[in-house]
């Protein structure tokens, strides 16, 4: 048996080589390079291995002339190159030592996408510290309780957001007189050595009701799960790519680390505004769009004259994550901007886990994809038993960038080593995942289970329906009912509601159909577009954590 089990571990580690050896082809990262631009970049990994602190030396040795990144809302200094922003974050850490900080320091940033907040993951990557990521939707209360539960020695942060800092613990601002900004006036001498520990990222999970999310840590990005993403997507070297996701979330910041390592030019923005979007994938010809399905919608949105006047013919790859991108969403993209649509799931514990190409999404475009290379999904039920194919169950996930824990010691419900994901799901007969809803979101009315995703793919097809969210309302007699929180298009008849009862009756179980359509005038959710469920039939939920 060890023998069988050794020969598949063999298998599975060549075929893993094997799209390593595909993706860095297709990217152009075996590309020959002159002797001396070989020679720094192997210098490059030697010291800073494939960690943040990597930051764009790789695209310095190879060309360091070009655009690292251009941020659309630094009205100062939008631009600056591979060999220019190296500086910035040499510099940038000589200035966190001149603080007093050491590789024993743990960090906290909270910032909008910018090229500062860039510089300071490579910053604190290079001293040897931790870095905490808060989400910039945080109330000051629990800013406070995850700044305390990590022990965090100063905290970088954008200036709006500096009333939500607790007194106490030093800021160094990103954007003011004292911050990042003034690099050139912060000290230069000597150069940056090798810190003696690789720091961790620690990205905040979801918080559980009322409480405060757990901290996920990160330090390098294996080489076979690199390997493993590029593979899937149409990634290449010295491309450009706008980045319209948070990079506190593990969706923008992983692509933030790619795109260092390929030596792309990275777009990045503040604030997402989808015709804005559109100017900038004409104006700097991008290639490749990374964002969430919300905004996908937002860009649908738009009036059909308003998106006509942009030219998006360069864009080859859109990818989305984050939150569920539905049937319907995928369609009509790709129906207007071309079978370019990529989606991965994942989640900050498991990390990645299956992708959907177009290919995929064109057969099935509500499905989550297949695992990556080196990725192992399975469907359990409640006793770590695998249920049969196409059933759904409760959805496991294992690679080589699954967490180990979260940094307070706990850690979630696994089986042979594989994470739960908190998701529900099955397998079809291709390998390919389809989402079913959260665990603990299933509605159990009449003793029947409904999964809320299932109404809401349904909903989402009528034509007075532009978003839904379904979760369940306690009743006396069936413990709890259907309920359909509806935000309506804009030019809906009075009896809309009416209407989505009867399309519903006509599409749906007994048990599947809404007792009530309510219209809302949105629903709520996250910032990554993640349907706060519970928050619909409990408004005090809304004072929840708002992280994922």
């Amino acid at each position: 048996m060890g023998d069988v089990a050794g020969i598949r571990d063999v298998s599975q580690a060549m075929r893993v080589a094997a799209s390593g050896v595909r993706g860095a082809s297709s990217t152009g990262l075996l590309r020959p390079a002159h002797p001396r631009v070989a020679i720094q970049m192997s210098r490059d990994l030697r010291k800073w291995g494939t960690s943040p602190a990597i930051g764009y030396a790789l695209g310095a040795a190879r060309d360091g002339e070009e655009l690292a990144i251009i941020d659309v809302d630094d009205p100062l200094h939008p631009e600056v190159s591979f060999t220019e922003i190296e500086h910035r974050c040499d510099t940038l850490t000589k200035g966190l030592v001149d603080r007093g900080l050491t590789s024993a320091s743990t960090i906290a940033i909270l910032a909008r996408n910018s090229r500062a907040m860039a510089e300071v993951i490579v910053a604190v990557s290079r001293l040897g510290a931790d870095l905490v990521y808060l989400n910039t939707g945080a109330s000051a209360e629990q800013i406070q309780q995850v700044l305390a539960n990590e022990r965090v020695d100063l905290v970088v942060r954008d200036t709006e957001f500096a009333r939500l800092c607790p007194p106490g613990i030093p800021t160094l601002g990103t954007d003011d007189p004292a911050g990042v900004s003034l690099l050139d006036s912060l000290p230069t001498r000597g150069g940056v050595s090798k810190p003696d520990r690789t720091g961790q990222h620690i990205i905040l999970s979801s918080g559980t009701s009322g409480g405060v999310p757990r901290g996920t840590a990160r330090a390098t990005m294996q080489m076979d799960a690199l390997a493993a993403v590029l593979d899937a997507f149409p990634l290449r070297v010295g491309g450009t790519v706008l980045i319209a996701a948070p990079l506190f979330h593990a969706w923008g910041w992983m692509n933030h680390r790619l795109a260092c390592v390929l030596g792309a030019t990275q777009i990045l923005m503040r604030a997402i505004d989808p015709e804005r979007i559109l100017a900038l994938v004409q104006a700097h010809e991008v290639e490749s769009l990374i964002t969430v399905p919300t905004v996908l919608t937002q860009i649908l949105n738009l009036p059909p004259e308003v998106r006509g006047q942009y030219d998006t013919s360069s864009l080859k790859f859109v990818a989305v994550s984050g939150s569920e991108l539905s049937g319907e969403l995928a369609w009509d993209f790709m129906n207007a901007f071309g079978d370019i649509l990529y989606n991965l799931y994942g989640t900050t514990e498991a990390a990645f886990a299956t992708v959907a190409g177009p290919g995929d999404l064109c057969v099935d475009p509500g499905t989550a994809g297949r695992p990556l290379p080196g990725v192992r999904v399975e469907i359990l039920d409640r006793r770590g038993k695998p249920v049969r194919r196409g059933e759904t169950g409760r959805v496991y996930v294992l690679s080589r960038t699954s967490f180990d824990g979260y940094t307070d010691g706990t850690d979630r419900d696994r089986v042979r080593g594989m994470v739960f994901t908190g998701d529900l799901g099955r397998l079809d007969d291709e390998g390919r995942l389809t989402l079913e809803g959260r665990a603990d979101e299933v509605i159990i009315t009449g003793g029947e289970k409904v999964h809320p995703v299932e109404v809401e793919q349904v909903l989402l097809r009528n034509d007075w329906v532009k978003d839904v969210g379904v979760a369940g309302r306690p009743d006396s007699v069936y413990g709890a009912v259907v309920v359909a929180y509806v935000v309506l298009e804009p030019d809906s008849p009075t009896s809309a509601a009416d209407d989505i009862k009867e399309f519903a009756r006509t599409r749906l179980g007994p048990r599947h159909r809404p007792k009530d359509v309510v219209a809302v005038a949105a629903l709520p959710r996250t910032v990554t577009g993640k349907l706060r469920r519970r928050a619909l039939v409990d408004p005090d939920a809304l004072d929840d954590p708002e992280w994922f």
